[in-house]
C-alpha cells in the first residue's frame, strides 16, 4: 500500500498563501525574511493569514523569531518572541515553530521557559536549531522539550542522522519531521521511518 507523503511548505509572507492552498497543501508554515533564515511576520499579516487559511480548512504554523541568523537571543528578543506568541495565540494560529540556543549550542532552557507559556493551546515545533546541538546532548535535549510540551522536531540532518534522531524522538514522545529532503531522500527516509510528513525549508 502506498503511503501519502504530506509536505508542509514554508512560505514567505501572505502573498504566496492563496497559490499554496490552491496547490492542495493542507498544512502551511509562514515566515518573513527567509533569505536570512526567517523571522516572524507582522501582526497584520498574521491575522489575515490565519483568517484565510482557516476559511480554507488549512492548518497554519507560524515561525516565531525576532530576526534571522543564529537563534541565540537576548532578553529583549525573548520578550519580543513572547509578545508574538501571545498575539498568535489570540488570533488562533494552529502551531508555532521556534528554537533558542546558548552560545555553545545547547538548549537555551531559561529562555525557552520564559516564552513557552505564551504558546498555550498551539502545537509546538522545535526548529532545525536542534541540528547544532552536539550528538551526546541530544537525548537530554529532546527529553526536556517533551517535558515542556513540544509536539514536533524539525531536522535537516542527513539520512543517517535522521535515523538516529528518530530513535531518540520516539523515546522522548515527540514526532520527527524531516526538512529539506530531495524527492529521492524523502521516499527513502519516510519509508524507513514510517513517517508521512516532511518540511521543505532550511530554518
Amino acid at each position: 500500500m502506498t503511503t501519502l507523503i504530506l509536505t508542509e511548505p514554508l512560505i514567505e509572507n501572505y502573498t504566496d498563501l492563496a497559490a499554496t492552498i490552491q496547490a492542495g497543501h493542507k498544512r502551511i508554515a509562514l515566515a518573513n525574511n527567509l533569505a536570512d533564515g526567517g523571522s516572524t511576520v507582522s501582526k497584520g499579516v498574521m491575522a489575515e493569514a490565519v483568517r484565510y487559511a482557516h476559511d480554507h480548512q488549512v492548518t497554519l504554523d507560524l515561525l516565531i523569531a525576532p530576526r534571522g541568523g543564529k537563534p541565540v537571543y537576548n532578553d529583549v528578543e525573548l520578550k519580543i518572541m513572547e509578545a508574538d506568541l501571545l498575539e498568535a495565540q489570540q488570533l488562533g494560529v494552529d502551531g508555532v515553530i521556534l528554537g533558542a540556543l546558548t552560545t555553545d549550542n545547547a538548549l537555551d532552557v531559561e529562555g525557552l521557559q520564559l516564552i513557552i507559556a505564551a504558546a498555550g493551546g498551539m502545537t509546538l515545533t522545535f526548529s532545525t536549531a536542534y541540528d547544532a546541538i552536539a550528538p551526546e546532548h541530544r537525548e537530554a535535549a529532546l527529553n526536556w522539550l517533551a517535558e515542556q510540551g513540544f509536539d514536533y522536531l524539525l531536522s535537516h540532518d542527513d539520512e543517517a542522522g535522521l535515523l538516529a534522531t528518530h530513535q531518540l524522538v520516539q523515546k522522548a514522545g515527540l514526532i520527527l519531521i524531516p526538512a529539506s529532503l530531495t524527492a529521492t531522500e524523502t521516499q527513502s527516509v519516510t519509508t524507513k521511518l514510517g513517517l508521512n510528513l516532511v518540511f521543505n525549508s532550511q530554518i
